[in-house]
């Protein structure tokens, strides 16, 4: 049992690894969607707000190019910020009543006890780190989509501007 135990704190601590991973991934990927966020407020400001001025065809296109990135990348941002979410990260019980409860009884009721915190804790775990994984997913395909509109966004002003 005691090996059981020692791999099981093993898979914990990587466990735990793994939660302050997505943690920290979160965070970065929520700094890098500001600034897209930031240029894309730039871009919409420049030459006078030019992006929303519907005079022609492709005037229209530029708009809707810019609208839908901002849209996906405002998404994108969201999604993050769900992933962020301050939650609790589940921890091994540590209370009183669980030390006099190992204290009180015999070394295979201990083991079995501690057997199972683990289990109970690492399948808590994973279940959070699953939930924080679905909306960071999601932040990233919205911003792949975001980049194809800003791609496509700057074709436009480019050919725009070429055949000006």
């Amino acid at each position: 049992m005691e090996e059981t135990i020692s791999y099981l704190q093993n898979r914990f601590k990587d466990e735990q690894s793994r939660f302050d991973h997505f943690e920290n991934k979160c965070a970065k990927f929520l700094t890098a969607v500001s600034i897209v966020i930031a240029a894309l407020s730039a871009l919409a400001g420049l030459k006078n707000g030019l992006l929303f001025q519907l005079s022609s065809p492709i005037s229209v296109l530029i708009f809707c190019s810019f609208a839908a990135a901002a849209i996906c990348i405002g998404c994108s941002w969201g999604h993050a910020f769900s992933a962020l979410r301050i939650s609790d990260c589940p921890a091994l019980p540590s209370s009183r009543v669980t030390a006099e409860y190992l204290r009180n009884v015999n070394a295979e009721q201990q083991q079995l006890h501690i057997y199972n915190c683990y289990i109970d804790t690492l399948e808590k775990l994973k279940a959070a780190i699953d939930e924080k994984s679905k909306p960071l997913e999601l932040a990233y395909s919205e911003l792949v989509y975001g980049a194809g509109f800003i791609a496509l966004l700057a074709a436009l002003i480019t050919l725009r501007e070429l055949s000006a």
